[in-house]
């Protein structure tokens, strides 16, 4: 690096460095991989769309979406999923203004399985009361029967 300043300096230039990320190109690469995941075995009549914008409320464009939303032709479930739980009052807030402006029949709760989650969820689950924690195994064959798993919280 200082012999990068001591040429430029002589070129009568300044130096500039920039860095970047190796890796792939996407920056939550792990929450993509754990959707595709979740999403690969949903089966007909249910359908899924990903990065569902939410409904428009005002004249203003909404920005928000849902990570997925599974959908049949009589109701929907709303599916967000967190990598890292670190401000549980957020997400709690910021989930349930979208539960409050696009009504669905079922939410369900995505986290990521790892030692930092299952902390917060066991020292903090009492917050996500209204969200029963639900065995992956259930939710994989709901999937696959093509019916909504309900509304909870699943470790994936």
């Amino acid at each position: 690096m200082i012999q990068l300043h001591r040429v430029a300096a002589v070129l009568g230039l300044d130096a500039s460095v920039r860095l970047y990320p190796a890796g792939p190109p996407i920056r939550d690469v792990a929450h993509a991989r754990r959707l595709a995941s979740f999403v690969a075995h949903v089966r007909l009549p249910l359908r899924y769309g990903l990065e569902t914008p939410l409904p428009r409320l005002s004249d203003h464009a909404e920005l928000r979406a849902w990570d997925c939303v599974l959908s049949d032709a009589g109701s929907r479930t709303a599916v967000e999923l967190e990598i890292r739980l670190r401000d549980v009052q957020a997400v709690i807030r910021r989930i349930d203004l979208k539960r409050r402006d696009d009504p669905t029949e079922h939410f369900l709760l995505l986290v990521a399985d790892t030692r930092n989650n299952r902390r917060v969820l066991a020292e903090f689950g009492v917050l996500f009361a209204d969200l029963p924690r639900l065995r992956p195994s259930a939710v994989r064959a709901a999937l696959l029967a093509g019916r909504h798993p309900g509304s909870g919280i699943l470790l994936v």
